[in-house]
């Protein structure tokens, strides 16, 4: 798992994220996610495109995207993620964390 944190949810950010997970612990074989437009094309007016730019990474890299296609996968990485965020801030007050740029740090 990688905690990265920035301003908004996008591909580039993802991106980063997925350079400095790959630099800290080797290539992963697949990556596990929720069916967020960054992973997957969603809405018809994009079916003309098959695969998103990080999609595209991914496949260069040949590292599998996994969607999790059950609510109760998306269940079970939503509870874990709500556990992970209400500790995370107990963590960063105890640490005197207060922005972007030191909690990357």
């Amino acid at each position: 798992m990688h905690l990265r944190f920035s301003e908004s949810e996008t591909a580039f950010d993802y991106m980063l994220a997925t350079q400095e997970d790959i630099e800290q612990h080797g290539k992963p074989v697949s990556l596990y996610s929720d069916k967020h437009s960054i992973f997957r094309v969603s809405g018809p007016e994009n079916r003309n495109t098959i695969v998103t730019q990080f999609g595209r990474l991914l496949y260069d890299l040949a590292i599998e995207l996994i969607c999790a296609n059950s609510s109760e996968a998306k269940g079970r990485v939503e509870r874990a993620n709500q556990t992970l965020k209400d500790r995370l801030i107990k963590e960063m007050r105890l640490e005197g964390i207060t922005g972007i740029e030191a909690a990357n740090a």
